[in-house]
C-alpha cells in the first residue's frame, strides 16, 4: 500500500432531514488502493458517497482530499480537486458516446485538441464504446453505460474514484471488464472506494473490505482474511455484526 492518504474521513455523520443515516464514519483510502465497502442495503453506504462527494452535507464531521478540508466545496469544485464520481449508470442519453465524454472534460482547462485526444484515448480502452462512438448514449446497454461512466475517468485523471453500485445488474464477462480498468487506475495510483454489494467481486479487486452496519463501519478485513473464513463474510454481509 503507498503510503500518501488522498482521502480522508472522519467522525461524518448526518441523514435527510431529521432522519440520521452516517454515525461518526472513520476512513481513509492512500494513493493506487482500492478500498471497498460492503454491507446490505439501507446501512448508509450510498449516503456516504454523496457526503464525500459533495452531494450531500453533512452535519459533522470532515472530508479531506489530499490534505485539503473539502467538506463545505460544492461537488462541481470537487471534480477539479482530483474527485471523480460515478453513480449509476448516468448519462446524457440525447448525445452520442463522444459527445458524453466530451462533457466529461470540464474540470480540464479548456483545450479542444488535449480533450480530443483524451477523449480517442478512453475510446481506446473500450472497444465496444469506440464502435458506437456516435450513437446516441440511450442505444447503449446496461453494461455499455457503465462503461461510459467509467471512461470518464480516463479523461478526468483524478486522485480519488468513487463508485457507488459497481456491479448491479452487469454480466459478469462485463464486470470482469470493469474491474481490470479499477485494477489498470490503481496502477496509476488513483485511490479507490468502490461500493459493491456483491463480497466475492470485491475481494477480486479491493486491498480492504470495510463493512457498514447501523450507520457506521463496524469491520475492517483483508481479501485473504474472508477467504479463509467463509463464515465471517457472510455474517457481515447479512448485517451480523461479528467479532
Amino acid at each position: 500500500m503507498a503510503s500518501e492518504r488522498i482521502l480522508e474521513v472522519s467522525g461524518l455523520s448526518g441523514g435527510y432531514g431529521p432522519i440520521q443515516v452516517l454515525f461518526g464514519v472513520d476512513l481513509a483510502v492512500h494513493s493506487g488502493e482500492t478500498v471497498a465497502l460492503c454491507g446490505p442495503n439501507g446501512v448508509g453506504k450510498s449516503t456516504l458517497v454523496r457526503m464525500i462527494s459533495g452531494l450531500s452535507r453533512p452535519t459533522a464531521g470532515t472530508v479531506t482530499l489530499l490534505g485539503r478540508d473539502i467538506t463545505s466545496v460544492p461537488g462541481a469544485k470537487r471534480a477539479r480537486l482530483g474527485m471523480s464520481t460515478v453513480i449509476g449508470q448516468q448519462a446524457f442519453g440525447s448525445l452520442t458516446v463522444r459527445d458524453n465524454l466530451r462533457m466529461h472534460a470540464y474540470p480540464v482547462p479548456r483545450h479542444d485538441e488535449k480533450t480530443a485526444t483524451a477523449v480517442d484515448g478512453a475510446l481506446a480502452v473500450f472497444p465496444r464504446l469506440a464502435a458506437r462512438a456516435d450513437q446516441p448514449a440511450a442505444t447503449l446497454s446496461g453494461g455499455e453505460r457503465q462503461m461510459l461512466v467509467l471512461a470518464k475517468t480516463l479523461i478526468q485523471r483524478p486522485s480519488v474514484l468513487l463508485v457507488d453500485e459497481f456491479s448491479l445488474g452487469l454480466a459478469p464477462v462485463v464486470v470482469g471488464g470493469l474491474l481490470e480498468l479499477v485494477r489498470r487506475l490503481a496502477t496509476a495510483g488513483v485511490a479507490t472506494l468502490l461500493i459493491e454489494q456483491s463480497v466475492n467481486v470485491a475481494m477480486s479487486v479491493a486491498d480492504r473490505l470495510l463493512f457498514m452496519e447501523h450507520g457506521t463501519i463496524i469491520a475492517e478485513h483483508t481479501p485473504g482474511r474472508l477467504r479463509s473464513d467463509p463464515d465471517l463474510a457472510r455474517r457481515l454481509v447479512l448485517g451480523g455484526h461479528a467479532e
